[in-house]
């Protein structure tokens, strides 16, 4: 059941994609690059411990000075090199070192959100051509990160460096370069994949649990129009809205539907679409026996109407309504419940 939208509205268009645009701003804090990159495959003895300055003659690909931590001031987070140990895995190898004058404690500026803490664990990869981030592989436990820790090392000394290094899937053969972003630091960009010199068989034959690979999807959101989209690298998901398509409460079509669902049709004809989902959705107003019934209508009006305007032969449809079901926005709030009142269209680029 619709609750009626209020007699004025706004014009707003908002543009957002992540997780491409992963850069924090930071104080204090810059990303630079050498010109003349090389370093050697991870090892089992690139595990943090506390140490002094890499003295074995590893040479940066990537630099990020960051002097705005609660960690500790003026640490230096170093990446040496990112290679292809299997046809499944890359390693990460990078560093942590103190650039200040006081002891740093450095337990979680690597590390995700709820995850392991001294580990590496929140970093990612990001390849902006495929759009997908990549994180790190997980153990068969399915909870330790595949990599190494420093716990026990936390303590970092003026001039210290933990050194470190994390197993991630592997991206394409094709894909030459990725973005590696951390919790603390600006992205690093346009870091190289290159070949293991050495692999280290016991990084690459460890046995590790299901990859975890996520699409990076871009949202575009025009409440002018009643329309928005999410898409990621094969999937595109077109959200209309309900106050456009539809009279209050109703599901037959307004004079209106037809400029929006013309352009997913035509969006649809030139994609590789067999099937194309529609999910209705409405506000949180009335209860299941009215929402449900009512999406599912509108979903199926909507259906009908893209058979119509769909000229490419092959495509079939799915159909379901959901009620006020997986809302999208807040239903306290009238912008939220407008959002909630939905139908969406989903199909293979």
């Amino acid at each position: 059941m619709d609750r009626p939208p209020p007699a004025s509205g706004f014009l707003r268009v908002a543009r957002l994609c992540l997780p491409i645009a992963l850069g924090t701003t930071l104080l204090s804090s810059c990303v630079s690059a050498p010109s003349d990159p090389s370093a050697p495959s991870p090892s089992e003895d690139t595990a943090g411990n506390g140490s002094e300055a890499p003295s074995d003659g590893k040479q940066a690909i990537a630099t990020s000075l960051y002097s705005a931590s609660a960690e500790g001031s003026n640490l230096r987070f170093d990446i040496f090199s990112l290679e292809r140990h299997s046809d499944e895995m890359v390693v990460l190898s990078m560093a942590v070192t103190n650039d200040g004058t006081e002891n740093a404690q450095v337990m979680h500026s690597l590390t995700e959100l709820g995850g392991q803490a001294s580990s590496p664990d929140g970093v990612s990869l990001i390849d902006t051509a495929n759009q997908k981030r990549y994180m790190p592989l997980k153990l068969t436990d399915g909870k330790t990160c595949h990599c190494s820790s420093w716990a026990g090392s936390e303590s970092l000394p003026p001039g210290g460096t933990i050194e470190t290094w994390v197993a991630f899937p592997a991206p394409p053969s094709g894909t030459d370069q990725v973005v590696v972003t951390t919790p603390v630091t600006p992205d690093f960009l346009d870091i190289p994949i290159t070949e293991a010199v050495t692999v280290n068989n016991d990084i690459a034959n460890a046995p590790v649990g299901e990859p975890r690979i996520l699409d990076i999807r871009a949202f575009e959101d025009d409440i002018d129009s009643g329309s928005s989209r999410s898409d990621s690298g094969d999937e595109a998901q077109v959200l209309l809205s309900s106050d456009v398509l539809f009279e209050l409460n109703q599901s037959e079509l307004t004079s209106e539907a037809d400029g929006a669902l013309e352009a997913v049709a035509e969006e649809i004809n030139a994609s590789s679409a067999t099937i194309v989902q529609i999910d209705g959705y409405t506000d949180n107003s009335g209860n299941d026996a009215i929402n449900i019934p009512l999406s599912n209508d509108r979903a199926i009006a909507v259906k009908q109407r893209l058979e119509e305007l769909i000229t490419r032969e092959g495509v079939s449809f799915e159909v379901a309504g959901h009620g006020s079901s997986n809302p999208i926005g807040d239903n306290t709030t009238e912008e939220g419940r407008e959002k909630n009142r939905r139908v969406t269209i989903t199909f293979a680029k």
